[in-house]
Parts: structure tokens; C-alpha cells; sequence
């Protein structure tokens, strides 16, 4: 629990010291707070993702690689498109992440042992946390909404 509330305090750093730059225009002070709409606990499970995409190891297995690389791309538009609330663009990164998703599936048989396990610890953890994340926007919506009425 206490890495938690330190991610959490980094993250806040940042976003603090992001927002307090100056900047020489409007689009740029509007990506200063892009994730400013979501909650403490969407903005972790987001950087989690990020994290995994970017640690994602090599396989001895070349088609797996290749599946990878795509499943790593639509993550990456997905974030991006939660950062920009660009839904129709979240929407089509997810069921492009379901596609790669489903395809590495398919390929795990292919593989040895010993990298089907750290595939499997990867793909669970980024699966559990796009979940989380949607569950988390979704939340934060619902609650958005009904403080409005």
C-alpha cells in the first residue's frame, strides 16, 4: 500500500509541476492537463500499462514478436486516446488490442515453457489493468454525470 500512495505522490508531482510551466499556447495548456479528468486510481492503472508496453520482453519465436508489436502499438493508441478523451479512437485501440490479444493466445503453443510464463505475467497484468482503467473512466463518468443533475 505504500508504493501506492508514493506512485501516487509522484504522479501528483508531476502533473503539479507540468501545470505549472508556462506555455506558449492554448493546446499546450490543455495537454498540460490531459489527465486531469481522471481519478488518482485511473491515472495508476494507466501508468501501469505504459509501464508493461514499454518493458514488454523479446520472444525466441519471430510471428509472437510481431504480434506483440502490435499489441504494444494499440495500447499505446489507447492511452493516448484516453489522454485526449478521443472515444471513437479508444474504442478502435481496444478492439485492435482484442485482435493482437487473441492472435498471441493462439501462438503461446508455439513457444517454450519458460517465455510462455512471462508472456502470461504480461498479458494478465496489462488485461487486469485495461479493465480496471475502463471500470475506472466508467465510474468516474457515472459520478461525473449525477454530480451535474
Amino acid at each position: 500500500m505504500k508504493s501506492f500512495y508514493k506512485l501516487l505522490s509522484i504522479l501528483i508531482i508531476i502533473n503539479i509541476s507540468q501545470s505549472c510551466s508556462t506555455s506558449s499556447s492554448a493546446s499546450d495548456e490543455l495537454h498540460s492537463d490531459a489527465y486531469v479528468y481522471l481519478s488518482p486510481e485511473s491515472v495508476v492503472y494507466a501508468s501501469t500499462i505504459s509501464n508493461l508496453v514499454s518493458t514488454f520482453p523479446k520472444f525466441r519465436n519471430d510471428a509472437v514478436n510481431r504480434e506483440v508489436a502490435g499489441l504494444k502499438k494499440s495500447l499505446t493508441n489507447y492511452l493516448l486516446a484516453v489522454r485526449n478523451m478521443h472515444q471513437s479512437e479508444k474504442t478502435k485501440s481496444l478492439e485492435s488490442f482484442e485482435k493482437y490479444y487473441k492472435n498471441i493466445q493462439k501462438l503461446r503453443k508455439f513457444i517454450t515453457k519458460d517465455d510462455n510464463e512471462v508472456l502470461n505475467r504480461y498479458m494478465v497484468k496489462i488485461k487486469t489493468n485495461v479493465s480496471f482503467l475502463e471500470s475506472s473512466m466508467n465510474k468516474n463518468k457515472e459520478s461525473n454525470s449525477m454530480s451535474s443533475n
